[in-house]
């Protein structure tokens, strides 16, 4: 393949992922402005646990659970509120059972957020304008919660490595062609999930084949973040 193909075919990778970076965007869940990294810290709400000797899965799994509560409890505030009703919301165990992709501080960051709009807002929360006040909740927790850049060097060298299999460019064209376009989007979706979902974004990079690289990233990604937020069905 020439430069000239490789380039071209590089370009057409960039311009899916920012295609699909768009539509996390329309759907509520990117785009806002870069956060402050050190809002990361700044949260009182998000636990941190330092100086134990506890397993780091275990605490997770423990964070995880505590922020699917949190989440649960927006939830059924909104029931409520829908409904007018204070019975007790018929969905709540599935949802405090339920396990996502989520990492807890995303997930903590969004519940709260959108608790903090539905106190606000008056009137039936099923609407366009409620819709728009929990958009900017996601897109804010996504940018709070970006990965580090060596958090996703794995992912843009497994697309690397894909592609300069296949020849449709040299690893180091890739990483420099790709880098910084990849970079902003890689950066809030890996952040945005657990070790769950950067576990099954990086086995399904390592399945992806020759042809259309772009296209299949982001079959990888969707699923991923279409499901980090449990909602009833």
């Amino acid at each position: 393949m020439s430069r000239n193909q490789r380039r071209r075919s590089l370009g057409a990778l960039l311009l899916t992922i920012t295609t699909a970076g768009a539509a996390f965007t329309a759907a509520g869940c990117g785009g806002a402005p870069k956060g402050n990294q050190a809002a990361r810290s700044a949260d009182p709400s998000i636990v941190r646990v330092a100086g134990t000797n506890e397993d780091p899965a275990i605490r997770e799994a423990a964070d995880e659970r505590a922020a699917q509560q949190a989440w649960c409890e927006y939830l059924e505030a909104l029931y409520h509120r829908a409904t007018g009703e204070n019975e007790a919301w018929p969905s709540r165990a599935e949802c405090v059972e339920a396990r996502t992709m989520a990492s807890p501080e995303m997930l903590r960051r969004t519940a709260s957020c959108s608790r903090a709009a539905l106190d606000r807002f008056d009137g039936d929360p099923f609407t366009s304008a409620y819709a728009a006040e929990v958009s900017r909740c996601g897109s804010s927790a996504l940018d709070a919660v970006e990965a580090k850049i060596e958090e996703i060097t794995p992912y843009v060298a497994a697309i690397c490595g894909r592609m300069s299999r296949c020849g449709e460019a040299t690893y180091d064209e890739c990483r420099g062609e790709l880098g910084n376009g990849l970079r902003p989007h890689l950066e809030r979706a890996v952040g945005a999930m657990n070790r769950r979902g950067r576990a099954a974004f990086e086995v399904c990079l390592q399945n992806i084949s020759c042809g259309d690289v772009g296209s299949q990233v982001v079959s990888c990604l969707e699923p991923i973040m279409d499901g980090l937020l449990w909602l009833p069905g």
